[in-house]
């Protein structure tokens, strides 16, 4: 679950750290106060679009924090073992950083990730469905996503393979298409690579070589340099008076007294073992004496043939790795185009294997997807019901994109309603209204979550065009989601707060000449107040108060 959100210089809001609990938690203010900020602060840190206008105006940057207590969901554990980051004993703290330059820094304990690699731990832990969502139920594309979601545990392994026998069936077209072009295209294109592929090959390029002409070109160029310091360095060592015969005095010296004192013997020792490691030294010095000389006609051969090597990186890749690797590429390509009638026979022959082995997954998939449908209407179904829609049909038409393999599958998908009882199936788009609309997506919400197990819902102002008996029954729908899962909601309507086990007050008051918002946690004895202000009363009415205290009452007392 969602345990703390901390919010810093977003819009209106300055700081903010809310403590959040289990359960059914809601949110009220009046138009305006930031209650939807909040929600904008959330959907940041958990990996959104951050855009420079979140920030404070004045403010360098925008900062958000969430703590999550993952403790009990492994797949998320693994996920983060799998990035290289410690679970931190269950605790799970996402911070997510954005200034004015547009740059943004997510960080998941402590460790530094892309947003691409936040995805897909935020999207184990919380669905925020926005005050907006469900009018992307209008349009058809976005269907075929709510019946995957639905057993995406079953559907996403058949989906993969439909995806990888597409995407080598395109390679197969691909070749087909690109290899076969004009003959004289083909023959000057033949030309080319032949040209290519022997200007690599007849260089004779190994992977280290650039770095090892490098050194010995430092070495050849300062030759006189290290000659002297060799010599010099050799002469103190080894010549009249060196180094060697000064020590090799000393170590003599020594070995004669040795015997009297432990003392004399370990200096002896510790002496005679540095005598051996210098003599050794010195003759180190003299052979590398020997191949210290300057050569102008190795440096020239050298310089040429880094020439030869910095020609080649100019035309076919960075280093030597990626222009061989091009040479393969090149070698690939040609033997394609050499390969006439026989190669084009074999790409013939895959794609119709390829073709068949797709529709064969594409049909699987259609099974499977109809299966998760039908499962899922008739939930949804039982959830409108639930909702106040008594009479609703739900259901789902598929029909083929047509006969050509496509990514994820060929199937396109209407979601359908009957709204009333004697009326026949239509497409969501054609006869549901706002309300309706709201309606469906907190069922299909409520289906969907149940199969994979978010642990927490953010359900921001998707109460547009209902009220009465209809908005009691939505607060009663998600007072029961949260016996399952943690959920959050940005309401204005009372019979929903009403049920809520935590209750948050947004409002915005003027602080140094500037707007800002606050957020304060409710007591029971507050909350009758907030809810009476929300039905519209006045500050001073006793007769509201008292009847959102009763609405508190049945609402905590209601059956779910």
């Amino acid at each position: 679950m969602l345990e703390r959100l901390i919010i810093e210089n977003i819009a209106l809001i300055d700081k903010l750290d809310l403590e959040l609990d289990e359960g059914f938690t809601v949110l009220t203010g009046e138009t305006g106060a930031g209650k939807s900020i909040i929600i904008d602060g959330l959907n940041l840190v958990l990996g959104g679009r951050g855009s420079r206008e979140l920030i404070t105006y004045g403010e360098q940057k925008c900062r958000v924090e969430a703590v999550f207590d993952v403790s009990d969901k492994p797949k998320v554990i693994k996920k983060l073992e799998e990035l290289g980051i410690d679970s931190d004993e269950g605790c799970l703290t996402i911070t997510r950083e954005l200034n004015v330059s547009g740059k943004s820094i997510a960080r998941v304990n402590g460790v530094l990730l892309p947003l691409a690699g936040l995805k897909p731990i935020t999207d184990m832990l919380v669905d925020v469905h926005g005050q907006h969502e469900h009018q992307s139920l209008l349009d058809d594309s976005n269907h075929l996503k709510v019946i995957d979601a639905y057993m995406s545990c079953k559907i996403l392994p058949i989906l993969e393979s439909v995806n990888a026998v597409y995407d080598e069936y395109s390679a197969v077209v691909a070749k087909l298409n690109a290899g076969f072009i004009s003959e004289a295209e083909r023959e000057r294109r033949i030309d080319i690579l032949k040209y290519q592929i022997n200007e690599i090959e007849s260089a004779g390029l190994s992977k280290n070589e650039e770095a090892d002409i490098k050194e010995k070109l430092n070495i050849l160029t300062n030759a006189e340099r290290i000659s002297r310091g060799l010599n010099t360095a050799s002469a103190a060592l080894s010549g009249d008076g060196g180094a060697v015969g000064l020590l090799k005095d000393a170590v003599d010296e020594l070995s004669g007294i040795a015997s009297f004192s432990t003392q004399y013997d370990e200096l002896f020792s510790r002496l005679n073992d540095i005598y051996y490691e210098i003599e050794d030294a010195a003759y180190s010095l003299r052979d590398l004496k020997l191949d210290a000389d300057y050569d102008p006609k190795s440096i020239d051969e050298l310089e040429t043939r880094l020439d030869v090597i910095d020609g080649l990186k100019h035309k076919y890749g960075n280093d030597a790795e990626e222009i061989l690797a091009f040479a393969q590429k090149a070698k690939a390509e040609l033997e394609q185009l050499t390969g006439g009638a026989a190669l084009r026979e074999e790409l013939e022959r895959r794609k119709k294997e390829l073709l068949i082995k797709y529709r064969e997954n594409a049909e699987r998939l259609t099974n499977i997807r109809k299966t998760s449908a039908q499962k899922l209407c008739s939930l949804a179904e039982e959830q409108l019901k639930a909702l106040g829609m008594k009479k609703a049909g739900f259901g789902a038409e598929f029909s083929m994109i047509d006969d050509e393999p496509h990514r994820d599958g060929s199937d396109s998908v209407s979601l359908l309603l009957s709204a009333n009882e004697g009326e026949p199936m239509k497409p969501l788009s054609k006869i549901a209204s706002g309300g309706e609309l709201s309606r469906i997506m907190l069922a299909l919400k409520t289906v969907i979550t149940d199969a994979d197990e978010i642990p927490t819902l953010i359900f921001d102002e998707v109460d547009t065009g209902i009220s009465g008996t209809t908005a009691n029954t939505v607060g009663l729908r998600m007072k029961k989601i949260a016996q399952k899962h943690q959920v959050l909601c940005v309401t204005h309507l009372p019979q929903i707060a009403a049920f809520a086990d935590s209750h948050f007050f947004v409002s915005k008051h003027e602080k140094g000449g500037r707007t800002v918002t606050s957020v304060i946690r409710l007591s029971d004895e507050e909350r009758p107040a907030e809810l009476a202000r929300i039905m519209g009363a006045e500050d001073d009415s006793g007769a509201a108060v008292s009847h959102a205290a009763e609405l508190i009452k049945k609402a905590q007392k209601a059956e779910l």
